[in-house]
């Protein structure tokens, strides 16, 4: 009761419940917020204490700033989307929030189209010599289709495609990565799509920011290549799935280019099937299934690993 109490005393007041709504739309900075509320920051970000202390809000922090949404906790959760609910269409001031919101996401939009990220000059310069993104995400679809997910984790979830593919089929998800570059751009991608049920944040995949047992599906997409201890990234991503849950990597099968390692800084020229699942036995992951996908040149592989129950 106390809790509940406590939410409602926060919301109480109009720039609050606001702010509410329109972190019920989208995960907004102090900045975006100042922009649409026509604010002053100081009083913004005292706005927004008060709103995380009363539990209606999460803060997530990412390098130098911070990004505000309505709490994950069940709690908070409903009564935010409850005051959403009860905000009329009609109202004037609302409306006219909801389009300085859109204008916000339209700068995002622009901001992801001119940025220059060197792993999208490099699916640029190899298309072909893989296969198109259009079938492996149908295969990724099909190797996860009939699995019950509450909670989906992307390790290195650059530009946010794994949590486009699957988020009509998981209750939520959150994307980590450590570029704050590629997370604005994955964040005005999920929102030019309306997918609200995924999150991005900062992390680091070999320190992943989540207590044991938080997921029931991982998905690492074309990572490890790049990873100096892909064995240390396989470990952390078991530590963070529950029993019975699944963990999908996706990337090249073993191959002879060695010019992709100064190229595109390939610490590793793909992996055979044998060397992952040796890295996955190791963590108490065995193999369910495994897709072969030839290409041009290169192929991907495509493996999805159980958690043995303990």
């Amino acid at each position: 009761m106390e809790k509940l109490l406590q939410g409602l005393r926060a919301a109480a007041e109009p720039t609050r419940l606001r702010i509410i709504a329109l972190c019920g739309h989208a995960e907004l900075s102090v900045n975006e917020l100042v922009t649409i509320l026509g604010q002053t920051q100081p009083r913004v970000s005292r706005h927004l204490k008060l709103l995380v202390e009363g539990g209606l809000l999460q803060r997530n922090k990412e390098g130098s700033r911070a990004y505000y949404r309505l709490s994950n906790e069940a709690e908070g959760l409903s009564l935010g989307q409850m005051l959403n609910d009860l905000i009329p269409d009609n109202d004037e001031l609302h409306s006219l929030d909801l389009s300085r919101l859109s204008s916000v996401k339209a700068e995002r939009v622009r901001y992801a189209e001119s940025y220059a990220d060197p792993y999208f000059q490099e699916i640029t310069n190899l298309r072909g010599l893989w296969p198109p993104d259009e079938i492996i995400d149908e295969y990724i679809l099909e190797m996860v289709k009939d699995r019950s997910v509450q909670h989906l984790l992307d390790v290195g979830t650059g530009a946010g495609r794994i949590l486009k593919v699957l988020a009509s089929f998981i209750e939520k998800g959150t994307g980590i990565d450590n570029s704050l570059e590629m997370l604005s751009i994955a964040r005005a991608r999920l929102d030019q799509e309306g997918i609200r049920n995924c999150q991005v944040r900062v992390g680091d995949m070999y320190r992943l920011p989540f207590g044991r047992n938080s997921f029931d599906l991982i998905t690492i997409n074309s990572l490890l290549r790049y990873a100096d201890q892909p064995k240390k990234v396989i470990a952390e991503a078991a530590r963070v799935l529950k029993e019975g849950g699944a963990l999908l990597i996706v990337d090249l099968a073993a191959h002879d280019l060695s010019e992709l390692r100064d190229e595109y800084s390939h610490s590793w020229l793909g992996f055979s099937e044998f060397e992952m699942s040796e890295m996955l036995t190791k963590e108490s992951l065995s193999v369910s299934k495994l897709k072969h996908i030839d290409g041009q040149k290169l192929s991907l592989c495509i493996w999805l690993a159980l958690r043995d129950h303990c």
